[in-house]
């Protein structure tokens, strides 16, 4: 099974991904801010991230500044910046989706296209 930690503040959006893709068959574990992704990066290896650019304490950006594995990382944010999603590429994002521009059902097609083994 195929395990996702998702990285996001807003509990309501955090559930609501969490809730579709387990219907889906993957497992997996929130994170509410920076230091605690990192954490479950060491301790539960998930095999895709999916990170929110504006959280508490410290931005997605942060996040992709310290972290240097090779799970693909994908940013699914609000955030809708030039020099934001050009930082985060460049950081090694695979991806900077803008949540308002997809519905859960066409971010969970974009997850999987990334998942395949």
């Amino acid at each position: 099974m195929k395990k996702i930690l998702i990285i996001e503040d807003e509990k309501v959006l955090s559930e609501m991904y969490k809730f579709k893709f387990s219907k889906e068959g993957y497992d997996i574990i929130n994170a509410v801010d920076v230091e605690t992704g990192l954490s479950l990066m060491e301790s539960d290896n998930p095999d895709l991230v999916i990170l929110d650019i504006l959280l508490p304490k410290e931005s997605g950006i942060n996040f992709l500044e310290k972290y240097k594995g090779d799970v693909p990382v994908i940013v699914l944010s609000n955030f809708d910046d030039n020099e934001t999603k050009n930082k985060a590429f460049s950081l090694g994002a695979k991806d900077y989706i803008i949540k308002s521009n997809l519905d859960p059902q066409e971010v969970l097609e974009k997850i999987k296209s990334y998942l395949k083994e």
